[in-house]
């Protein structure tokens, strides 16, 4: 029996990673395909833009059937049939039977009729193209990077993302793209062209680069802290595997999509940008598996890292030694090589996780997810499908599964230290008086932090004392029955979570005191962050027979904005309304209200109920830990004690305040009260 949930452990485990990487792919595909936008497509080369506004409709991506010449450029072009864009050139149709070839010159052409009024002047984002173009709008040209040529002599590869300026003679113009690439593997648009207003166009551009840039520097930055930590200690050389990982990444993103290194060193020539990229690849997948090798040596012989090492000086002498086209033809041997390094590190994390090593299912995880993006990647390079570049993402996503796993081994070094800590006051107990004296001020100190140890050894003894007590009457025997048996198992699993969920709010807790909690402000309609409330909330009111009403007096609050981090707010609204509930009986109301606070620009949403309310004693304690207005300290009475303290902290995180009140009426309110960051027709409130 036992081998058989073993068994069963281990395929629920396999099917968990499995769907986790499956779930990075799709991830990847849902981005780049996306669903119908309902904007204008290209049809036989023609974009209808009447009764389209760029202020409302936002920008417009230039997809669908170009027209398109091959082996001609503008002067010669006839324009005899339809192109799909985006999409490479290798495996489109040439209009004879056969297929276009990855090679060769072409040029396209786009009609852009009833162009909207509200804004002459306009703006195109291009994407990178291959692998040379000039763009032209009504024969002027526009914007070009390399030079396009009829032969490999005339071409002078270039690949960046740019942006051009143009404005229509009329209401229509007509966008013709040279392109021609001798020099890549593959030729065509991958990514489609967007449209809009200048200002919209920045925008796009912006962000693409800022986004960049922030995964770029996170990636740097945790690779220069592992190189650190090498240099402090030299016998953890998997931190310098892990440190060549993340700037490994990070340098084959500096050299493609948004061309970042290329802009910072200008004299880089394209070939050797695009060397940069197959070298980085090949480096990224050879330093993470060696990485994992390194850290679970025991699960997979070392041939593996000589095989791996001998295979990536191969591709790297292809690389350096054969002209790019050449080398740049040979990705699916670089692909494969990824794929096989990327099986072989899931491999041997499920050994070392079904061994039992330590930290195996958070790096499992987390190796799962990159996995996944990697896949992306390889698809969306080959053509099978759109997507923008996730790596860095998925490699972001193994970091954080990494830090959990450096939290693991110093939360059993911390265990380490109280215990030592205890010994330590055992002996400064019987030091004499007059040290405990000077020490008066570090003494409050201790005996808080020694109740809040006494709080959390009660919560946590108690639910396993309960725990230990059912497992010894399974194993003696005492509970036999079958049902019994699940009801004690399901009442154990219980208590688990109970313990899992007050680990997690005392982590959660200490990070917001210290503020290095992470937080995602957005600015937030507030009658939409009511409205929604009110719809999480309604049925769960209706069910219990509690009448629940949401609103927001004034026009003021009708129409503000906050800046919240909407997730952990919503965590803030969720502890009040479920302990208004928790004191409200059937038949009883409970309103959350909105209305301006006692400043000019601040929103009190207050949580009122008319259940048994609060004691005047109990005030001044509600926001602090362990803190539980019934004075039982029974772990089944329902939550952690410390609701009402992580709340106190995320809204004071955001600037605000949170107090609680008694109703004259009878009941309890808890008022948040939120600066306003601005309304929302556009007057700024600070």
């Amino acid at each position: 029996m036992k081998a058989k949930k073993t068994r069963r452990g281990q395929g629920a485990l396999l099917v968990f990673v499995f769907v986790v990487a499956l779930a990075g792919l799709a991830g990847g595909f849902a981005l780049g395909e996306g669903g119908p936008s309902g904007k204008p497509d290209a049809k036989d080369g023609i974009v209808d833009l009447d009764g389209y506004s760029f202020e409302k409709s936002g920008t417009l991506s230039l997809e669908g059937e170009w027209r398109f010449s091959w082996g001609s450029l503008r002067q010669g072009s006839g324009f005899d049939r339809t192109i799909r864009v985006p999409g490479i050139w290798s495996g489109q149709p040439d209009g004879q039977g056969g297929r276009l070839p990855s090679q060769g010159y072409g040029t396209y052409r786009l009609e852009l009729r009833h162009l909207p009024t509200e804004s002459r002047m306009l703006g195109i984002r291009l994407p990178n193209l291959s692998t040379a173009y000039a763009l032209y709008v009504d024969g002027a040209l526009i914007g070009s990077k390399g030079v396009p040529g009829e032969s490999k002599s005339s071409t002078k590869p270039y690949q960046m993302p740019d942006i051009v300026f143009f404005q229509p003679s009329g209401n229509s113009a007509v966008l013709t793209l040279e392109l021609a690439n001798f020099h890549h593997r593959t030729g065509g648009i991958r990514s489609a062209l967007v449209l809009g207003t200048p200002e919209q166009i920045k925008r796009v551009a912006f962000v693409h680069e800022a986004r960049e840039f922030i995964v770029l520097g996170c990636l740097l930055m945790i690779g220069i802290y592992h190189i650190g930590l090498y240099a402090l200690r030299r016998k953890e050389l998997d931190n310098l595997l892990f440190a060549m990982l993340c700037i490994c990444v990070a340098g084959r993103m500096s050299v493609i999509g948004e061309g970042l290194l290329p802009r910072f060193v200008p004299e880089m020539t394209w070939t050797a940008a695009g060397r940069l990229e197959y070298s980085f690849f090949v480096l990224s997948a050879l330093s993470g598996f060696a990485y994992f090798r390194r850290t679970y040596s025991k699960e997979i012989t070392r041939r593996w890292t000589f095989v791996a090492c001998t295979a990536a000086g191969a591709l790297m002498a292809l690389t350096w030694g054969l002209p790019l086209l050449e080398s740049s033809s040979l990705i699916l041997y670089y692909q494969a090589f990824v794929v096989v390094l990327s099986v072989a590190s899931l491999y041997l994390l499920i050994v070392a996780l079904i061994r039992g090593r330590e930290g195996a299912a958070l790096s499992l995880i987390g190796v799962a997810g990159l996995v996944g993006t990697v896949l992306s990647d390889i698809f969306f390079y080959n053509g099978w499908w759109r997507a923008p570049d996730m790596v860095p993402l998925g490699l972001l996503f193994l970091v954080v599964m990494n830090s959990f796993l450096i939290s693991l081994r110093f939360s059993r070094t911390f265990a380490k230290a109280e215990k030592l800590s205890a010994e330590l006051r055992r002996w400064n107990g019987q030091l004499e008086q007059r040290i405990a004296e000077r020490t008066e001020a570090l003494h409050a100190a201790e005996q808080s932090r020694r109740q809040l140890v006494s709080n959390i050894s009660h919560d946590l003894r108690t639910p396993m004392t309960l725990i230990q007590g059912y497992l010894e009457a399974l194993r003696d025997g005492v509970i036999s029955d079958p049902e019994q048996r699940e009801a004690v198992i399901g009442a154990m699993l219980k208590k688990a979570e109970g313990l899992n969920e007050l680990i997690r709010d005392l982590f959660d807790l200490s990070m917001l005191e210290a503020r290095q909690a992470q937080m995602t402000y957005e600015l937030v309609p507030l009658p939409a962050w009511l409205e929604r409330l009110a719809e999480n909330y309604r049925m769960e009111m209706i069910t219990k027979g509690i009448a629940f009403d949401c609103r927001a007096h004034g026009p003021a609050i009708e129409t503000a904005c906050v800046k919240i981090d909407e997730g952990r707010m919503d965590r803030v609204m969720s502890n009040l309304i479920y302990n208004a509930i928790q004191a409200t009986p059937r038949g009883g109301e409970i309103r959350i209200e909105a209305r301006r606070g006692e400043w000019p620009f601040e929103a009190e949403i207050a949580v009122l109920d008319n259940g048994s309310g609060l004691l005047p004693e109990d005030l001044p304690k509600l926001f602090e830990r362990f803190y539980r207005n019934d004075k039982a300290r029974n772990y089944s009475s329902g939550g952690s004690g410390l609701g009402l303290a992580i709340a106190r902290e995320i809204v004071e995180t955001h600037g605000g305040r949170i107090e609680a009140r008694i109703r004259p009426e009878g009941g309890s309110a808890f008022a948040i009260t939120l600066p306003i960051a601005v309304r929302m027709n556009g007057e700024e409130e600070q």
